[in-house]
């Protein structure tokens, strides 16, 4: 039976010659072939700095320290959608904030600047920041979430950890905001099996950031923090006699960074990047068209204007008239050898994690809807035309029987 993954990791022969470079250089922690990736995936973005981490979970954990400062008592606040993995909260947790959930445009599945605002002008008194999530590859609508922000004196730490060289009016996701998370996830677009990065255009907030990722240490140029060659540095004592900026400690950080293999594995999939999103995007268009005529039964991931989406996964939602529940779709494919995965859900009401916050089931109607109806299958890059058709044939099969 023919197997479709929601995701796979396709290690080409460039990655394996890069892991091995690595390997031989008898250097496995950051050194060279991760400040090479930090370098391409910055120019790819055309921003100033690209600082990697561990995962993407760290990314936007640090991103939110830097931009906002870790808080010395948890009530400040951070908007984000209610709709998302639950990294995104846990994430906003561990930076010393309070996730404030409001609710999603149930087209788009992004975050809806309405709600930010409703929320906003009810009580803005602890809200130091907005994290729009740039949810399976497609940009959420950044506009007005930065007309927001700009009056009510927030920041903006992009969530883009699904939607590598996904773009909105032209810009490429994560450069918009005042800094923008990344995963590398196994499952993801770019992949070095874990692994993370923030980019930013603040060389302060970077600063802060390579800082953050190796425990809080006072070097925090782009090559100090590497320790590729600490002999080098004119800075290194300028703290005073005895005292080594490698190990003095001017703020509260984290264990936090990429491995020589991890960023080998990510410099070759940067330099195929393009064509990567291209083979997604064409599944994606492939789907949406052969798929149409179940438009009654289904809502699709379908491209608007202004926006590039670069679908990390592909997304269905049932429509409420339909005669049949996930449940049912869902166990057919997998019965077919289609993988399936749920649309994560309402985080306040549908994950028993988060009950704590207080929210009831109703208080993020299009979220929970989604929770509960619906789904994604894969349409990555090593799906060929074949497991396209096999899709096409398996979903026919069961509308048949339904």
């Amino acid at each position: 039976m023919r197997k479709i993954t929601v995701g796979s990791a396709i290690i080409s022969d460039r990655a394996k010659a890069l892991v091995n470079q690595a390997l031989d250089s008898n250097r496995i922690s950051s050194g060279k072939f991760v400040s090479e990736f930090e370098k391409l995936f910055a120019k790819y973005h055309g921003v100033r700095n690209a600082i990697s981490v561990s995962t993407g979970s760290d990314a936007d954990t640090l991103a939110l320290v830097a931009c906002g400062g870790y808080p010395t008592k948890r009530e400040s606040e951070i908007i984000i959608p209610a709709l998302t993995f639950v990294s995104c909260a846990n994430s906003v947790l561990h930076a010393g904030f309070i996730p404030r959930f409001v609710d999603i445009d149930p087209l788009t599945y992004q975050i809806d600047p309405s709600e930010i605002e409703k929320a906003l002008s009810s009580d803005s008194s602890k809200v130091k920041g907005i994290m729009p999530v740039h949810l399976f590859g497609r940009p959420a609508n950044m506009d007005p979430i930065k007309e927001i922000a700009k009056k009510y004196n927030l920041f903006i730490v992009e969530d883009a950890a699904e939607a590598h060289g996904a773009e909105y009016k032209g810009a490429k996701v994560g450069t918009i905001g005042d800094a923008g998370a990344f995963s590398f996830y196994v499952a993801h677009i770019i992949t070095t099996g874990e692994g993370g990065a923030v980019i930013t255009n603040n060389n302060e907030y970077a600063g802060i950031l390579r800082s953050l990722r190796a425990h809080g240490r006072a070097c925090k140029c782009e090559k100090c923090v590497l320790n590729i060659d600490s002999s080098y540095c004119p800075l290194r004592f300028e703290y005073g006699e005895g005292i080594d900026t490698r190990f003095f400690f001017e703020r509260i950080g984290y264990s936090s960074k990429m491995n020589e293999l991890e960023a080998a594995l990510g410099i070759a999939d940067i330099e195929k990047l393009d064509e990567i999103i291209n083979k997604r995007r064409s599944n994606l268009f492939y789907l949406n068209k052969e798929l149409s005529k179940y438009k009654d039964f289904f809502q699709f991931f379908e491209e608007m204007p202004n926006e590039r989406i670069s679908p990390l996964v592909y997304p269905l939602v049932i429509r409420p008239e339909a005669s049949f529940t996930r449940k049912d779709i869902t166990d057919f494919l997998e019965r077919k050898g289609i993988e399936t995965r749920p649309m994560f859900g309402s985080i306040p009401t549908q994950q028993p994690a988060y009950k704590f916050i207080g929210h009831r089931e109703g208080d993020f109607k299009n979220s929970e809807f989604i929770g509960k109806n619906g789904f994604y299958i894969g349409t990555h890059q090593g799906l060929n035309q074949e497991d396209l058709d096999y899709i096409l044939t398996v979903f026919e099969d069961f509308i048949k029987k339904h």
